[in-house]
């Protein structure tokens, strides 16, 4: 026998089958150690993305070994290196997102579309996920969609750098705003204009006690609709015919840069009247307001006496030296005879002065001279072209860069996706922000009802923080099942070590 007892045999055989039982030390050692290695091994298992359905032209998760898809631009001004970090709440664990992880820097990244996507005749659907987990009060979160071929080198990249379309959060000094800028080249003299939207939606909050993650996405339409989204709620529907300045189409006629207003061009419409005199009486030096001259001095004004006096009541402390402390001098109070009547040298109210009428002007009349409004000529535009479906003709996409400057750490990107099918990227959404969200809106609703406390009864502050103490555990499992599944393992561990593992004591021989 090896002197082991029942229910440690019992435990081994239960757990991990008869052959442990009677298995050697050292081969039991081992086969625990390669057991708990591949538990450990299933349960950090890394996070794998969903897979989207339809033709995807483009999409960014940052899993794995991102940076290898990435390009940072070598330019000087780009001080700041991205790095690939998990969300505030991490409410789907192993996930991580492209952070900004440091203020006051610019940042520069390129990553090239494997084809070039153009905007003619099919839908253009982008989207991509912006978490503030250091607020936003002063920077950049949108994306650049490149205009560049596939010669393309991200280590030149740059703020000149011609992009497409630009898109996606942006604030300093005011409650921020949603860019969307296109660029458009005017047929007609080859120049590269943006156009940007003249009313953008609102920001969601920037600074939030749980960090909410949103889903910020456009849809471009053949049809030059554009409707943009916000956590899959329409936020706008515009036109790219009418609601960008400048309009995609200039005007057909201009002013001509080369007149200018003649030297004798009386533009004034009113002037004062030439024959107006002011008034003899007039006196232009009257004040505003005099002393009342009805008013009179209360009977029984003290003119002589001060208003504050040495308080009569104190006295000297007990332990005051005149040779160490000075002498001594009572407190100053406010004399009594200062508040019925009162006191001091009297002076009567001020009362607004009657005959006041302040400076003369002479009256407006019709300027005899007038020519009216000054206007230049107008010329044919020599840019002039009318382009009545700009959608079909906007500058083809060739990669996707991120070109920002901040003064707010950990600004975190995510599932950057660029598709034509929109129920695709709804339903990726739906996949992996709309898990997210599910998580951080209940942490939020939690947050907000803790506020309110435990209440004042003790019946009600059990319930309380029994509630409470359920719940944190409900969601420790819910946001890191990685951690608890460990933790719950070693635990496991330790019990069978404990009990079923054999004393180093030497055991008696069998009598």
């Amino acid at each position: 026998s090896d002197g082991w007892s029942t229910h440690r045999r019992w435990l081994l055989k239960s757990v991990f089958g008869a052959e442990m039982v009677w298995m050697p030390r050292q081969r039991r050692r081992m086969a625990l150690a390669l057991w708990a290695a591949a538990l450990a091994s299933a349960l950090a298992e890394e996070y794998t993305p969903p897979t989207p359905s339809g033709a995807i032209a483009f999409l960014e998760t940052f899993q794995g070994d991102w940076a290898s898809r990435w390009t940072y631009s070598q330019k000087e001004v780009y001080t700041g290196k991205f790095a690939a970090e998990p969300y505030k709440l991490d409410a789907i664990p192993g996930d991580v997102g492209l952070t900004m992880p440091a203020k006051a820097h610019r940042y520069g990244l390129t990553r090239k579309l494997d084809e070039p996507v153009a905007t003619a005749e099919q839908p253009l659907v982008v989207q991509y996920e912006v978490s503030l987990k250091g607020g936003l009060e002063c920077g950049g979160a949108y994306v650049k969609l490149l205009h560049v071929d596939a010669s393309f080198d991200g280590a030149q990249f740059e703020e000149p750098t011609p992009y497409s379309i630009m898109f996606g959060p942006d604030k300093c000094a005011n409650a921020g705003k949603v860019h969307f800028i296109f660029k458009f080249r005017n047929p007609v003299t080859g120049d590269l204009v943006e156009h940007h939207l003249r009313e953008t939606p609102p920001l969601p909050p920037t600074a939030e006690r749980v960090v909410q993650t949103h889903l910020y996405t456009f849809v471009l339409l053949p049809d030059n609709k554009l409707r943009i989204a916000i956590d899959n709620e329409t936020a706008g529907e515009f036109s790219l015919l009418d609601d960008f300045d400048p309009p995609v189409n200039p005007p057909k006629q201009i002013d001509d840069p080369t007149d200018a207003k003649p030297a004798d061009w009386v533009d004034e419409r009113m002037v004062a009247d030439p024959d107006a005199r002011k008034p003899d009486d007039w006196d232009e030096d009257a004040p505003y307001q005099i002393a009342d001259p009805a008013a009179s001095k209360p009977e029984g004004w003290h003119d002589d006496a001060p208003e504050m006096i040495a308080d009569p009541a104190a006295t000297m402390p007990a332990d005051w030296d005149s040779e160490e402390d000075g002498e001594w001098e009572a407190p100053l109070v406010k004399n009594p005879l200062c508040s019925n009547p009162g006191c001091g040298e009297w002076q009567p109210p001020m009362i607004a002065n009657p005959a006041y009428k302040g400076k003369w002007y002479a009256p407006m009349v019709d300027n005899p001279a007038y020519k009216g409004e000054w206007k230049a000529r107008q010329i044919d535009n020599p840019a002039f072209f009318e382009d009545r479906n700009p959608a079909a003709s906007l500058l083809p996409i060739g990669a996707v860069g991120f070109e920002l400057w901040t003064m707010d750490d950990g600004t975190l990107f995510d599932n950057v996706l660029i598709t034509r099918d929109e129920a695709a990227a709804r339903a990726y959404a739906e996949q992996t922000w709309g898990v997210r969200h599910a998580i951080e809106a209940k942490a939020k609703a939690d947050a907000l009802a803790a506020e309110d406390g435990p209440g004042d009864k003790l019946v009600d502050k059990a319930v309380f923080y029994a509630n409470r103490a359920a719940q944190l555990a409900q969601d420790l499992v819910a946001d890191k099942p990685v951690a608890v599944g460990i933790a719950l393992f070693v635990g496991f561990l330790s019990l069978v070590l404990a009990c079923c593992w054999p004393s180093a004591q030497k055991r008696a021989p069998p009598a």
